[in-house]
């Protein structure tokens, strides 16, 4: 997508699957949890997976950028904003359907809101995803958790959508799980998973601790949450607080004064500039001070 031809080649044909389910020159600030982000070129608001396919196609055929985004947690989009096509499914692909031993979720699904209804209606294995931000695909691609549970030991299957359009199953077995990510292909789009859910005694413990999230970690705030992965054997809140930097603010952002692996949009007014130099601060801190290189959690797509 190199000339104005080509985008107003690209615009045509979007408009035509979508018609008033395409946004041109969308703010993402909008759409991320953290409340920050520059203009989308583009952005679709699938309601069906051939809807996807068909887009996917598109931007390969037009070489344009493209990115799936759900609740837009773990996402930075640069102030200088995406020269390409947003797809965000948490729009219209939320659907949810409860089996005997299984429940079947769409990949913009809110995570922890599913992980709350199976939990109320006494089903097991999700437990730990009651306080996760982000949507159904976001947890599969990253193999999300908490407190002691993750994706990877509920997760039956997914449905993904791959960088040329086609429509794969994916057996939780051919996927491999490590801390915070999946074999999955970044470039995939998961559009709909099953989780063993069967009926039985909910783990109290976990539960406890999900629901009590907000007494330790500042959830009511537009941030990531968590900005780092924390490195073996390690906490990354832990050592960003050694550093000094609870409460340390660059522009609209600030280190959580509560739990400092989390950045929050103070007031509405921070910048992806402001938030990416916490973020800079925080890993050249504890590197000078612990020898230890943090990993973000966050993605960053985009221009400066």
């Amino acid at each position: 997508m190199k000339t104005q031809a080509g985008r107003e080649r690209a615009g045509d044909a979007l408009r035509r699957i979508f018609a008033e389910r395409m946004r041109e020159n969308e703010p993402m600030r909008r759409h991320t949890t953290v409340g920050v982000g520059g203009a989308v070129r583009w952005m679709v608001l699938p309601a069906s997976v051939s809807e996807i396919q068909r887009t996917v196609r598109l931007a390969s055929r037009l070489g344009i950028p493209v990115f799936a985004v759900g609740k837009g947690s773990n996402l930075i989009v640069r102030d200088g904003g995406y020269d390409g096509i947003v797809i965000k499914l948490a729009e219209h692909m939320t659907e949810g359907r409860l089996n005997q031993r299984t429940v079947f979720a769409e990949g913009g699904a809110s995570f922890a809101a599913l992980a709350r209804k199976l939990t109320k209606s006494g089903r097991t294995g999700l437990e730990f995803g009651i306080g996760i931000p982000g949507s159904v695909g976001g947890a599969v691609h990253m193999n999300a958790g908490a407190f002691g549970g993750e994706v990877s030991e509920a997760l039956v299957s997914a449905r993904v959508v791959d960088a040329a359009g086609a429509i794969e199953t994916v057996r939780a077995a051919g996927i491999t799980f490590t801390y915070r990510h999946t074999s999955i292909d970044p470039r995939a789009i998961v559009v709909s998973a099953i989780f063993k859910c069967a009926p039985g005694a909910v783990r109290k413990d976990v539960y406890e601790r999900s629901i009590g999230r907000k007494q330790t970690q500042p959830i009511w705030e537009r941030s990531f949450g968590s900005t780092f992965v924390n490195p073996p054997g390690k906490f990354a809140a832990e050592m960003i607080e050694g550093c000094g930097l609870k409460g340390t603010r660059r522009g609209g952002a600030m280190i959580s004064d509560l739990h400092a692996n989390f950045i929050i949009n103070v007031d509405g007014s921070a910048t992806a500039g402001d938030v990416e130099a916490l973020i800079e601060l925080a890993r050249t801190e504890v590197k000078k001070r612990y020898g230890v290189e943090l990993k973000t959690e966050v993605v960053v797509i985009g221009d400066r």
